[in-house]
């Protein structure tokens, strides 16, 4: 039997296990759990009282320390206690990520001390998240600006946060050389004077319900040499603002894919189609297109679009007979064609038609999805399987609530028109 000393001496042994790792790996390892709780390790034994203070992640959360049990200025109070002592004790000045969600209405002057701070830090990743309708001070928006020289990924998630551009800038450009990813929700951009960006190395940029306004004709340019995707999503709210002068140009010559989603609702304006539009027509030289929410688009918007030299793949929702094959005609090496429901046409649009040059020579792949077994359905994929020269897989989903007869007259009028026509597979999915 073991003694009771030989006992505590391997349990003793055990537990010293990870206190006798390099402070550099304990930091590490506690970098990956919750700020809070990385924290909470410094009362372990004198040894772990300095160990959290070379985290290299970040991340502070008010919900987490805001308890129904605490009055909310207790609960709100200890959260600034926590976020100024963190950032004043740690040591750790090359920060991998720091993140920031706010629930809780702040002082100004507290969130630019913290952003700030974090910045000061050349943290790599930044995300900052608030459902508050947050508004950055001029101060906080010229540290944004100005001192986020080592930001590699920027994602601000906010709702109606309202950032000046800051017009102080005497070379006419602000300079993010080390940005990859930038990802703004929610953000509404005021810009006093024309002037340009420079995102040196930008690989992907997002937006959701952004705006970009000013009292005045200004523009803005966008310079993102490496610049391969653009998403971006407009909601009800964000479409239905004012002031919407501000010209965004871009200067992006290896765009690669620009995703656009319109929500649909009453609330759409044109205006807005059109300035998507007018953006798209910057990207001429990209390779997929995808297009949610295209129902809103007209034939007068598809006209101004150029011819896109290199689109290979183009995914659209419900769709015009107009737009689509305006769309189909500025598309010659097309290879992919997706898209989700066709508004009925007069078949004339087609047969008085020239007929697309991507069917003849590229376009492979057609995808037809909300088939409800229509007449206007049926002639224009009778139209692709009769044009498609090259083409090798048609595909149609057909809408849940569907009439199953309808359905099956559908597949048999193209199963006995494809005994006339060539091409490998014809799909039908429920």
């Amino acid at each position: 039997m073991e003694s009771v000393g030989s006992t505590d001496k391997k349990q003793k042994a055990k537990e010293d296990i990870i206190s006798k790792l390099p402070d550099s790996l304990i930091s590490h390892i506690l970098s990956f759990l919750p700020t809070k709780d990385a924290v909470r390790t410094s009362v372990l034994s004198t040894r772990w009282i300095d160990c959290w203070k070379l985290i290299t992640k970040m991340n502070f959360n008010d919900s987490v320390f805001y308890s129904p049990k605490k009055k909310k200025s207790g609960g709100k109070q200890y959260f600034i206690n926590f976020v100024n002592r963190v950032l004043h004790l740690s040591k750790t000045y090359r920060m991998e990520s720091v993140s920031l969600v706010i629930t809780k209405q702040y002082d100004v002057s507290l969130l630019h001390t913290w952003i700030s701070c974090i910045l000061n830090k050349d943290v790599k990743k930044l995300s900052i998240s608030s459902n508050l309708e947050l508004s950055f001070s001029a101060l906080m928006s010229r540290t944004l600006f100005n001192n986020s020289t080592d930001l590699e990924e920027l994602v601000l998630e906010m709702c109606d946060c309202a950032i000046k551009v800051p017009s102080n800038c005497t070379s006419g450009y602000f300079i993010f050389g080390s940005l990859k990813v930038l990802k703004l929700y929610g953000i509404i951009f005021t810009i006093d004077k024309s002037q340009g960006i420079i995102f040196s190395v930008l690989k992907k940029f997002e937006t959701k319900n952004c705006s970009w306004l000013s009292a005045h004709d200004v523009t803005l340019k966008i310079d993102a040499p490496l610049l391969e995707s653009v998403y971006i999503e407009q909601g009800h709210e964000s479409v239905t603002r004012e002031l919407r002068r501000c010209t965004i140009k871009f200067s992006a010559p290896c765009m690669k894919e620009f995703t656009c989603f319109i929500l649909r609702g009453r609330s759409i304006v044109q205006e807005t189609v059109s300035c998507l539009c007018l953006l798209l027509k910057q990207f001429s030289q990209v390779k997929c297109i995808k297009f949610q929410g295209s129902e809103v688009l007209t034939q007068p918007n598809v006209a101004v679009l150029p011819k896109f030299a290199m689109l290979s793949h183009l995914e659209l929702e419900f769709v015009s007979g107009e737009v689509l094959l305006g769309l189909l005609q500025k598309s010659p090496v097309l290879n992919t064609l997706i898209f989700k429901g066709i508004s009925k046409f007069d078949q004339e649009l087609l047969n008085s038609a020239v007929v697309p040059g991507c069917l003849a020579s590229t376009l492979q792949v057609v995808k037809f999805g909300n088939v409800h077994g229509l007449e206007h359905e049926l002639f224009l994929a009778k139209f692709f399987m009769e044009n498609g020269m090259v083409l090798e897989r048609m595909s149609f989903s057909a809408v849940r609530w569907c009439d199953e007869e309808l359905i099956e007259e559908f597949k048999e009028k193209l199963y006995s028109f494809k005994k006339g026509v060539s091409f490998a597979i014809l799909e039908f999915r429920y």
